[in-house]
């Protein structure tokens, strides 16, 4: 086998490995930024308007366990397959809401 077959093997391996996988895909480094940067001036506006920063430790941990039991969250890295944001964090914003609608 030459170097060019091996190369292709292993990149077919490779990618054949990842679509098994369970672990959702994150979305890109550009795309989870970018939503980062919206989180701040949603928040931001949020405070501004008079409104608490966070939500009760109840309604993260109720936030929390909804984002647990979606296909979308990688328990490993506690992180939204959709928006790429912590969830552990993210559940404590107010003005923060689920990119698919389920919280």
């Amino acid at each position: 086998m030459d170097i060019n077959s091996l190369k292709k093997a292993l990149q077919n391996n490779r990618i054949e490995r990842m679509q098994r996988s369970n672990k959702p895909q994150m979305p890109s480094l550009p795309t989870v930024v970018k939503n980062f940067g919206g989180s701040v001036v949603r928040n931001v506006q949020s405070v501004a308007a008079g409104n608490n920063l966070k939500v009760s430790t109840e309604e993260a941990n109720s936030r929390l366990s909804i984002c647990n039991g979606c296909e979308f969250y990688n328990k490993q890295s506690e992180r939204c397959g959709k928006c790429g944001c912590y969830m552990a964090i993210k559940t404590y914003l107010r003005a923060e809401r689920c990119p698919i609608g389920k919280w």
